[in-house]
């Protein structure tokens, strides 16, 4: 009763909220959407229930009907036991997480939506969040400078709904902008469904280079061959940049024989939708200064100064293909930063990532991989093993491909891999049917190379 309950207030709560959306002129679309996914999970979460109690009852039913001897009884029983606690512990579960689970869909499905102009792109904003975070979250390219309510660089029109502020701002909008309704989108929270007009990076024309004094927040040994290596930057001074995208990395307390910094250029790990820390994939065999002061000096906190992004390795967001993920070695950098820019979107149909190796150790980031695959019912994770030869790669993925699409026409692939080895790829994939407008390749590289 108290689901049924629940449901019966949420279905009303929405319907009204619809209708004012719709008065408001805000995003009716998705908030349809939501109310079908959260429909669609329901449904089943109940056929997933239903199973393990058809389950439960017939393993009771089979322990009934066994018939032990006095050598087994004592092993019997303890099994016995332990499927009553495993049981009742399920049944526990069974009745307490489903509502919460529910309950933390209603909460969000009942959150402010907001729609961005001219984009359309929508999104959740949390009341506990700005505009800006809610929206960088969410994996939206919007802009801003300082984050602190002084520069007016995150500033937004809003046509519809209303806002509160929740903090203090310096910059003063002139009596034009205050006429035509123009807020600060880091001072902000929304109080109802609204309607903003903002500008949005689309390309990576539109992202400005940067210069960043950020600090080491962590350095951590995630294999034997690979760092991770966590910046934080200031918060009046986060990085704008595209999933996908490279940058120079300085280290400015360790100089090269010639007085300049050690340096080196690497791949953005880390999701958009968290631009005050950003991760990175040393690997630590590359016989360079960079590795060296990586795994022998470099201490936390510690500066290293930021200049960029480059690269246009970047996701086509209008694109209505599923994707199709390929990583080589430490190229997985560049992937996993796209990956988790898709997922805040919830971009594709289906989504399927090939991160390819020599050795098993070298998915240094296998279990978040596998945690994807169990977590997504649209993500599949294949981790392909083969030797680092030109030929030898190119077919085995080809061959991957194959066996696992019936198709390749209505896909993006994304392939992070040396350049010599994109170069031979293409014309292979193009005989497979992917359009050239379909392919995006990076060739920034660190890592085991394939060689010819």
């Amino acid at each position: 009763n108290t689901m049924l309950e629940k449901m019966e207030k949420f279905m009303q709560d929405a319907v009204h909220k619809m209708a004012q959306s719709e008065r408001s002129g805000a995003q009716i679309d998705a908030l349809t959407r939501r109310l079908l996914k959260i429909n669609k999970e329901l449904a089943e979460e109940r056929n997933r229930a239903r199973s393990m109690e058809e389950l439960i009852d017939a393993m009771k039913q089979k322990f009934m009907e066994l018939n032990i001897n006095t050598d087994q009884k004592q092993a019997f029983n303890d099994i016995k036991k332990w499927f009553s606690n495993a049981a009742k512990a399920l049944q526990e579960d069974k009745l307490t997480t489903p509502v919460e689970q529910l309950e933390n869909q209603i909460k969000q499905f009942m959150q402010p939506h907001i729609r961005l102009l001219p984009s359309r792109h929508d999104f959740i904003a949390e009341k506990s969040d700005t505009l800006l975070e809610s929206a960088l979250r969410s994996g939206l390219a919007v802009d801003y400078g300082c984050n602190n309510g002084k520069c007016g660089k995150c500033k937004a029109k809003l046509l519809s709904g209303q806002v509160e502020r929740t903090r203090q701002q310096d910059y003063v909008f002139s009596e034009s902008e205050k006429s035509q309704g123009y807020i600060l989108t880091c001072s902000n929270t929304a109080t109802t469904d609204i309607t903003l007009e903002t500008e949005e990076a689309v390309s990576v024309d539109d992202i400005p280079l940067q210069t960043i004094a950020a600090k080491v927040k962590k350095i951590e040994r995630s294999s034997e061959h690979v760092i991770i290596l966590t910046l934080k930057t200031p918060r009046s001074q986060r990085l704008r940049f595209l999933a996908g995208q490279h940058i120079e990395l300085h280290l400015d307390n360790h100089l090269l024989d010639d007085g300049q910094p050690v340096n080196a250029e690497y791949s953005i790990a880390s999701c958009p939708c968290e631009p005050s820390n950003l991760e990175f994939h040393i690997p630590v065999k590359d016989n360079t200064p960079f590795a060296h002061a990586i795994m022998n000096n470099l201490k936390t906190h510690e500066s290293v100064t930021l200049n960029g992004p480059h690269g246009s390795f970047v996701l086509d967001e209008d694109s209505p293909n599923s994707l199709i993920f390929v990583a080589w070695d430490t190229g997985f950098a560049a992937i996993k930063s796209l990956i988790e820019h898709a997922m805040s979107l919830e971009h594709a149909e289906t989504i399927h990532l090939y991160w390819m190796t020599t050795k098993v150790e070298n998915h240094y980031l296998d279990n978040l991989c596998r945690s994807w695959n169990d977590a997504l019912d649209n993500f599949t994770y294949s981790h392909v093993l083969c030797e680092p030869k030109t030929d030898v790669v190119a077919e085995s993925l080809i061959q991957h491909l194959h066996n696992e699409h019936s198709h390749l026409l209505n896909f993006d692939l994304y392939i992070a891999a040396p350049g010599h080895f994109n170069h031979l790829l293409k014309p292979l994939l193009t005989a497979h049917g992917v359009k050239g407008q379909n392919m995006h390749f990076e060739s920034t590289f660190h890592g085991d190379e394939i060689i010819d």
